[in-house]
């Protein structure tokens, strides 16, 4: 039927009226739907199709992404679909598009040198759990203040001093959790994941809080393992072994809980409506309950040592210090009961303990897959502490602390950068990149896992970068190698006037791009804090173990992103070294 003789149709069936009335419903129906569909940004490139879609890119990115829980990924498929630097995807329905910045040069000049760009909108609502921490306040008089409360723990007295012999402590501790799980393994793989978690959470705990809170989760673990006999241990189906878990102390188990509570919160793509749903639980309201009780005794506890010592020692007390210290500059009383300090000191916890097991967890995981790199890192560790090898014992605190390897620099910068999560920014004005338009309140995803990281810039983002300075790692950076390998040695470069050999090297920081921790004013205030951490686990674990082969199914576990990305699981199969010397724990 002809278009004419379905409209006469209408009329005879209907009449003109009923017929107008229809025309004008279907008309204002098509003007709804065209008004509900994703909204480009002008100049931006896009997929065409999603753009004529009600939900966009949602589907396709949820039925992914529920497939492989990483958005990274399904994020530079578009990116390699669409062949461009900067472009835009429709993640949420009814709202903003996201904007891909797919390269590692402007990704640097978006976060150190352009004051326009700040946190996120969708960074600061999945923290939100966190409550008045620094990270989720946008630059500004709250901010600066926060951050004032932190500037004794980043000082090399303070990292020295304090922080270093406790992480060296925890670090022993663990290895001697260890052997003993070893033992009871028989030779077989184990997830060390909650291990890892374990010691960084306690790491901060000894130097945040009092001697009470030390180890509140390695040590219960190490206690139950020493009552255990092998024929005990659970055997899972791909021959892992499988220990029980510990009740953990209510603080640490608090902390666990707030950090799901942040994952969840993340893994909708909708922040605020995950945050609301997550509220909803009991499970959120106990854990935030415990959490503000435990800092409160602990506050206490420490104004009275500090009252009576004058003289701060533990994180709290420092903190409580500034803030003495900015009373008195601005003529006020000191404000101890400030919610926004006890989340401050909450959240010490939940940015210190997450992200570095994270990174453990894969240097592991590195390791294993690559014995020669093992081999050459145990090989540096003992050149470097050449007389604590020679005697065959334990390298103490104080060699540790006055000796850096750069090859253990090289695989912990190799690893962060593998693995780094993608970081957004908002613009806070109307702005430009790459000579695309980006309006005020649009928020720019950075992919890590992308052209200039892991493989070859696009040649027209290199063409359209904005100005940067000698420091930048473009300058060393070579990207006619593999980039996705693993593979330390690109963070080495010869000392100067010294022949290129494997002993007269040092470690480059400006080899390759690194955006673990972010870059700029908003970049982890703890970066100094992690490394300490990391160089001293990983060095001592090559020290004491040999990292054995583990079958496909657990060397390749799936993995998550979140605030970062993690490896669902590190199974290690370890051998006990028999030129290591005793352990001597100091508990």
């Amino acid at each position: 039927m002809s278009s004419l003789k379905a409209m006469d149709y209408l009329i005879t069936t209907l009449g003109s009226t009923e017929v107008s009335a229809a025309l004008v419903l279907f008309g204002m129906l098509y003007l709804f739907y065209e008004w509900m569909l994703p909204k480009p940004y002008p100049g931006i490139p896009y997929d065409q199709k999603a753009a004529r879609r009600l939900l966009g890119d949602g589907p396709e990115m949820l039925r992914e992404v529920g497939l492989t829980r990483e958005v990274h990924i399904w994020l530079l498929k578009k990116v390699t679909e669409l062949q461009e630097p900067l472009c835009q995807v429709f993640i949420q329905p009814f709202a903003k598009p996201w904007i891909i910045l797919s390269d590692s040069v402007e990704a640097q000049n978006v976060m150190t040198r352009r004051p326009e760009f700040e946190r996120s909108d969708f960074d600061r609502t999945s923290l939100s759990a966190l409550d008045g921490f620094h990270s989720r306040h946008q630059m500004g008089d709250v901010w600066k203040r926060t951050r004032a409360w932190l500037q004794d723990l980043l000082s090399p007295g303070f990292l020295n001093n304090t922080v270093s012999p406790i992480l060296y402590e925890s670090s022993l501790l663990l290895i001697d959790y260890w052997d003993k799980k070893v033992r009871l393994a028989n030779d077989r793989p184990f997830d060390c994941n909650d291990d890892l978690d374990h010691f960084a959470l306690d790491g901060m705990m000894s130097f945040v809080f009092d001697k009470e809170y030390r180890h509140a989760g390695l040590i219960p673990q190490n206690e139950a393992a020493r009552k255990l006999e092998p024929s005990s241990v659970e055997i899972g189906r791909n021959g892992e072994a499988k220990f029980p878990h510990v009740q953990l102390n209510k603080f640490a188990a608090a902390m666990y809980g707030t950090v799901d509570t942040i994952n969840a919160t993340t893994a909708t793509f909708w922040p605020r409506l995950g945050q609301y749903y997550v509220r909803q639980r009991p499970a959120f309201h106990n854990a935030i309950a415990t959490r503000r009780q435990v800092i409160e005794q602990q506050v206490q506890a420490a104004l009275k040592r500090f009252e009576t010592t004058g003289k701060p020692e533990t994180a709290i007390e420092f903190m409580l210090f500034r803030e003495k210290k900015a009373a008195e500059k601005q003529g006020r009383k000191p404000d101890y009961t400030n919610t926004v300090l006890r989340d401050e000191i909450g959240g010490q916890f939940l940015a210190g303990y997450h992200t570095s097991s994270s990174t453990l967890g894969w240097i592991f995981i590195h390791l294993t897959r690559t014995p020669d790199i093992q081999t050459k890192l145990r090989s540096a560790v003992h050149a470097a502490f050449s007389t604590a090898h020679a005697e065959k014992r334990v390298p103490t605190h104080a060699e540790m602390l006055k000796t850096r390897v750069p090859y253990v620099d090289a695989v912990i910068d190799e690893v962060l950068r593998l693995h780094a999560t993608i970081m957004s920014r908002m613009a806070l004005r109307d702005t430009q990149i790459f000579g695309k338009h980006i309006p005020k309140g649009a928020t720019v995803w950075m992919l890590c896992n992308g052209p200039g990281f892991h493989s070859p810039s696009f040649d027209d983002a290199i063409k359209k970068r904005g100005p940067s300075t000698e420091t930048d790692f473009s300058k060393d950076w070579d990207e006619s190698r593999d980039m996705f390998t693993f593979e330390p040695e690109r963070w080495l470069r010869p000392k100067k006037g010294v022949a290129a050999t494997d002993e007269d090297v040092e470690f480059n920081a400006n080899a390759a791009p690194q955006a673990a921790f972010g870059l700029g004013m908003r970049g982890c205030w703890g970066r100094k804090l992690a490394y300490v951490e990391l160089r001293m686990l990983v060095a001592l674990v090559v020290w004491h173990f040999d990292l054995l082969p583990v079958t496909p199914a657990l060397n390749n576990t799936p993995a998550t992103w979140s605030v970062i990305h993690r490896s669902d699981a590190c199974y290690l199969r370890m051998r006990r070294r028999n030129d290591t010397g005793k352990l001597e724990l100091n508990l």
